[in-house]
């Protein structure tokens, strides 16, 4: 229970809707030191982490005790009387927190086990999101890099390039994150290859054809057993099967052979080699089980190695060195021994000078790892210690970070081992299945590296001793063979590994930030977000079905979960509940989900009635209403546990699916569907009282009642009660015309012919209904069963391909606006880009419209307001959001004039944006010149709002768009997998799930924009985001629209003229006279007149060919929706006729001949035309082909014959 930890008092802290009305009418300068204040509350502590397990005691025991009145759980005020008495002095907001968090039900109580429960569930979901959230150590998949070996890598080696004062002065070399250098790769042939550090190759050396080597020398061929690179002295030492181990100069890009240590009674199986710079130790171990280690104690002064063991010299030869001499340890600057340890040969070897002990390790039971001591003289005893494990141990690596050792081998296990403790390991690791040939361990960042003999690789956490990623042998594209190879580059978090081929895994870098701006917040689309006023939290959902929770304040993720555990449905509709401490989804599938969202646990599932996808959720009078695909609006009763479910389906008015929902209060209901149709409904009777369309008619419709046939034939079985159900239709029909208030409302006064063609419409479709069922009764009893065919499909016809684009995307109702014949409220978004101003009134209805995007295939998907209405935000399918003053748009309008209407103590929203917002350049709205349209008798305006700001905020459609008004920031959500958050004036705060930043603290904002935005962003954005910095911007803006003039109007002397006046106004250029420009011209052009002092006359200078004065005129296709721009253009002609040779008389003559032998000899040729057609058709061949080619060569020396 110590362990449980409650992360959500001053993670998420609250603020109450009245709070939330205190606040809103406060002005901007209070919203930042409001904002500062909570960020330095978040900069001191969370309450929660001063939680320990005496706490909970306390606690639990509390519950018990401050429940005075018996009920068996307590109220807030028993709830923080309790808390402040264990946690001392602790804020009331935070104790609310934590209470409004428990009591997800409402019930204004809260028992021991509910509060229990609650801790459980966050801490394991919490635990769940830190797991999920872990970055992968190698994100990025194998880089395969193709080698020409035909033999595999026996070893890779990463030379870095070392400072020469360092060696010199003999210290240790300055060790830099980014270690510059390259790799050496050696296969068993003896083929050595230089690398860069992205793997270009540099150099290709065959050792055995070097001219100082003699590995040729020998009767069998010599394979490579090892090899090792001696950084600070550039030697490579090369250990092969002739017993041998040599060395290389490797210094500059030469690679010659220096010396070799000779009289080795066993081949070299593995080497290492270690240097601080001024102590050097090189060590190797054979194949019979023997270790030689050789020391330096100055291997910068006096080399590696004793030069009076030199066995002999010849002339043009190489130095040789006796290994027996050197183990005499003649000198007192060198110290050699060799102990034999294993009874088979070594895998590996490594000295530890943390340990001050040289590690080996084979696969023997007994002697699977030894740790031999060094000792300090040569006559001092060697002391080992060995570790026996079964089957042995195959590799190993050491932490100096933690002093541990990490081992694998043919169990497939990971162990971790205590140097100290040698009879078991401390902790093991199992996830392999085959044998563990390569391990490498990281104690800076707490992982290990584990590769298996079927080119498995693994992560894992040192501390945790957990898994964090698997890459499967699929994913490793190397071929059939096993890893013969493997480096690790801790520095740059490097694998490579070598078979046939090299396979590198590059993977995470230091620079976190960089990486950070590479995330998103989900990791499909979004489909929505919310911001929840009383716990300061911004909930998202994707298309995958994962739910997010994000504290505004810091960007930080409190909470995530997975609304579909069993399969991945997607979410397509969220809405908090009354109160807003439970969430409700809506998905693909039709199912309605509550949740407690602070720790992710499923409260209720409602029933399901239509397997369609939901579209909108609305929580109104204890009741949620959903509406979605399925045509209609339906209702649940949000009752608790123990009480019965009751739901309601409204009638269905809507022909096509539903896309939007909204609310007006508590009385009023909107919903518009594909089809372009608006149906108002009184919440409290369900009752539909009004129909918009504004492609039919700007005027308020009757609804139109939608019976599905299906449906109707199925109950009018009965002849009897086929009757009972076409009256009762008809009367329902009658009934609804309510209005919003419930009271039934006459239509009488609706003179128009477009309501009396509405009325006459609704009777001949009711009519035309009673008549469809009794036809298809009557049909169906007189049918016969034998199947007939299929009708083919119509055609589609010019209204179904205009549908889309009548199609209501979004609708929105403004709260603060009362119903009256001339102030719009609401407001409607269609596929065509235009917002529609709407009257909900039956002497209104379509008041204003307005073109609200850029371009014609460009919608507005999300609309949102303050609480005030004084602003409207839209977002587009482009990613642009807009910022437009609606406080006076359709506002009280009489005569077409709009009165002002100012509320007192309001803030005025549009002075807190700069001026530099304003928009300019070619996403500049441009006004109609009319300001009204007249449609059948009615007045529309046409004039816009004015438009406060815009910039681009996404690159993919904004599906989702929220004013918080406390912090006056703005939440956007998009397609394109981003949940980002906005200042009013434009400013980026930052990306959910990137860094993380402090609201109220701008010094604490990313300053770096993100990535995908400067690439694509306009100068608009830009200006915006840059809060209007680029001087530049105004001359290089007026250059491109006087180039795009000229290109328009292809007139050089008139563009000539508008960019001389530029030129002018340029102080760039404006600093030079007009004698300075000729003579800097003047000077380029002598440039042609060029003569050379050795050619003479005869020279002459490169020609190069200038683009053409001006553009060609290029013509536009119809279909293309851009002109077509002139990038480059190269010089040319225009292309000369071809003329046709004249056709030589040789040629004539011999076609006449031949055509009037052939008719002579017609007969004669059938007969015999087995025997000597053959030869004569050759010999004429022959000849006809030495005339052709005599013809040829005369025409191509232009001679005729």
């Amino acid at each position: 229970m110590g362990s449980v930890s409650i992360n959500d008092i001053s993670n998420t802290e609250t603020c109450s809707s009245t709070d939330g009305v205190r606040h809103k009418n406060n002005g901007a300068q209070q919203h930042a030191s409001e904002s500062s204040d909570e960020g330095e509350k978040r900069g001191q502590g969370r309450v929660e982490e001063q939680i320990n397990n005496e706490h909970l005691r306390r606690i639990e025991a509390m519950f018990h005790e401050a429940d005075t009145d018996g009920g068996g759980g307590l109220d807030m005020e028993e709830f923080r009387e309790a808390m402040k008495k264990i946690m001392g002095k602790v804020e009331d907001e935070d104790v609310d927190i934590i209470f409004m968090k428990v009591d997800t039900n409402c019930d204004g109580s809260v028992d021991w086990d509910e509060y229990l429960n609650y801790m459980l569930l966050e801490y394991r979901e919490k635990d769940s999101l830190q797991k999920q959230n872990r970055p992968l150590y190698f994100p990025k998949p194998l880089k395969v890099v193709p080698v020409a070996h035909c033999e595999p890598i026996v070893r890779i080696q990463f030379h870095p390039f070392q400072s020469l004062q360092a060696d010199k002065k003999g210290g240790n070399a300055p060790k830099t994150r980014m270690q510059l250098g390259r790799y050496l790769t050696v296969s068993r042939d003896g083929i050595l290859n230089y690398w860069s550090e992205r793997f270009k190759l540099t150099r290709t050396i065959n050792l055995d054809q070097l001219k100082h080597t003699q590995l040729t020398s020998h009767p069998q061929q010599i394979w490579v057993t090892d090899m090792i690179c001696l950084s600070n002295l550039n030697l490579l030492a090369l250990a092969t099967t002739g017993r041998d181990v040599e060395f290389f100069d490797i210094s500059a890009n030469k690679c010659d052979l220096v010396f070799s240590l000779t009289g080795l009674e066993g081949y070299v199986a593995v080497m290492d080699y270690w240097s601080d710079g001024t102590k050097g130790v090189f060590c190797a171990g054979d194949v019979d089980g023997a270790i030689s280690v050789f020391i330096s104690h100055n291997v910068v002064q006096n080399g590696l190695f004793n030069s009076g063991a030199i066995k002999s010299i010849k002339p043009g030869g190489r130095t040789r060195l006796a290994v027996p001499a050197l183990f005499k340890n003649t000198s007192n600057y060198y110290l050699c021994f060799k102990v034999t340890l294993h009874n088979t040969w070594c895998h590996q070897i490594r000295f530890l000078p943390e340990l001050n002990a040289v590690a080996t390790c084979c696969t023997s039971d007994q002697t699977a790892m030894v740790l031999t001591s060094i000792p300090h003289s040569h006559k001092a005893k060697v002391n080992n210690s060995a570790f026996q494990l079964r089957k042995g141990i195959l590799c190993f690596d050491y932490s100096a970070e933690f002093n541990i050792i990490v081992t694998g081998g043919f169990d497939r296990i990971v162990r971790v081992w205590n140097p100290y403790v040698t009879n078991c390991a401390t902790s093991q690791m199992k996830g392999h299945s085959t044998a563990v040939t390569f391990i490498s361990v990281n104690g800076q960042i707490n992982k290990i590296i584990s590769i298996s003999k079927d080119k498995n690789v693994r992560v894992w956490d040192l501390q945790d001793c957990a898994c964090l990623q698997n890459i499967h042998s699929r994913n490793m594209p190397m071929g059939r063979f096993p890893i013969y190879s493997m480096h690790y580059n801790p520095d740059k978090h490097t694998l490579v590994m070598g078979t046939f081929v090299i396979g590198v895994l590059h993977g995470v870098v230091d620079d976190v930030d960089s990486l950070d701006k590479l995330k998103t917040s989900h990791e499909n689309s979004l489909c929505t977000a919310l911001y929840n006023c009383n716990f300061k939290q911004v909930v998202s959902g994707c298309h995958n079905g994962v739910v997010s929770v994000w504290d505004i304040l810091t960007g930080d993720k409190v909470m995530q979960f997975q609304t579909s555990p069993e399969k991945a449905v997607e979410v397509t509709a969220m809405s908090f509940d009354g109160p807003k401490r439970r969430l409700i989804t809506g998905s693909k599938d039709g199912m309605i989900r509550l949740w407690n969202f602070n720790n992710g646990a499923l409260l209720l599932t409602l029933p399901l009635l239509e397997e369609n996808e939901v579209t909108g959720i609305l929580y109104i009078n204890q009741r949620i209403y959903v509406s979605g695909w399925s045509k209609k609006v339906m209702w649940y009763l949000d009752v608790k546990e123990d009480m019965e479910m009751e739901c309601r389906v409204w009638n269905q008015y809507h022909t096509e699916d539903i896309f939007s929902m909204h609310a007006h209060g508590n009385k009023m209901l909107v919903t518009a569907s594909y089809s372009g149709d608006i149906i108002v409904w009184n919440i409290d009777s369900g009752r539909a009282f009004f129909r918009f369309n504004a492609f039919e008619s700007p005027r308020p419709l009757m609804p139109n009642r939608v019976i599905d046939l299906s449906q109707s034939l199925e109950a009018c079985k009965d002849s009897e009660s086929c009757s009972s159900v076409l009256s009762r239709t008809s009367d329902e029909d009658e009934d609804e015309t309510e209005g919003p208030e419930g009271h039934n409302e006459t239509h009488s006064h609706t003179s128009s012919p477009q309501a009396n063609w509405t009325s006459s419409k609704q009777t001949e479709v009711t009519q035309e209904i009673k008549e469809d069922v009794e036809n298809n009764m009557s049909s169906n009893s007189a049918r016969p069963k034998s199947k007939e065919k299929k009708a083919k499909p119509a055609p589609i016809g010019a209204e179904e391909l205009e549908r889309p684009r009548l199609a209501v995307e979004k609708a929105l109702f403004l709260g603060t606006r009362e119903r009256s014949p001339d102030t719009a409220i609401l407001l409607t978004s269609a596929a065509d880009g235009y917002i529609y101003a709407w009257s909900i009134h039956h002497q209104g209805g379509l008041l204003g419209k307005f073109k609200a995007v850029h371009g014609d295939s460009t919608s507005i998907s999300s609309m949102s307001t303050d609480l005030h209405n004084q602003m409207l935000l839209t977002g587009d399918s482009q990613g642009y959001i807009m910022l437009w003053n609606i406080g006076k748009y359709c506002y009280c309008m009489q005569g077409g004039q709009e009165s002002l209407c100012q509320q007192p103590g309001d803030i005025n929203l549009p002075s807190l944006i700069p001026k530099y917002c304003n928009l300019e350049g070619p996403r500049r709205i441009v006004t109609q010149d009319a300001s009204k349209q007249v449609i059948d008798g009615w007045t529309v305006s046409l004039v816009p709002p004015p438009l406060l700001s815009s910039w681009r905020c996404h690159v993919k459609s904004i599906v989702s768009l929220e004013y918080v008004e406390r912090f006056c920031l703005i939440v956007t959500a998009s397609l394109d997998c981003n949940v980002r958050l906005w200042t009013i004036a434009g400013g980026y705060v930052g990306t959910f799930g990137q860094a993380p930043w402090r609201v109220g603290y701008p010094n604490a904002f990313p300053w770096d924009l993100p990535l995908d935005l400067r690439r694509v962003g306009s100068s608009q954005t830009l200006k915006v985001l840059n809060q209007g910095r680029r001087p530049h911007w105004n001359c290089a803006r007026r250059i491109l629209h006087a180039l795009t003039v000229q290109r328009q109007q292809a007139s050089m002397s008139s563009a000539a003229d508008n960019l001389q006046e530029l030129v002018a106004t340029d102080p760039r250029i404006a600093k030079y006279t007009d004698e300075q420009i000729e003579q800097t011209w003047e000077k380029w052009a002598m440039k042609g007149k060029q003569k050379s002092s050795i050619l003479g006359e005869t020279y002459r200078q490169k020609i190069r060919h200038h683009l053409p004065t001006c553009p060609p005129d290029l013509q536009s296709s119809f279909s293309s929706r851009e002109q077509l721009r002139v990038y480059k253009a190269m010089p040319c002609t225009a292309l000369l006729p071809i003329i046709q040779p004249p056709e030589p008389n040789l040629i004539k003559e011999q076609l006449q001949k031949t055509q009037e032998g052939a008719d002579n000899t017609k007969n004669t040729r059938q007969k015999s035309l087995a025997r000597r057609a053959p030869r004569r058709f050759l010999g004429a061949s022959r000849e006809l082909c030495k005339k052709i080619t005599i013809v040829q060569c005369l025409q191509s020396s232009h001679i005729t014959p």
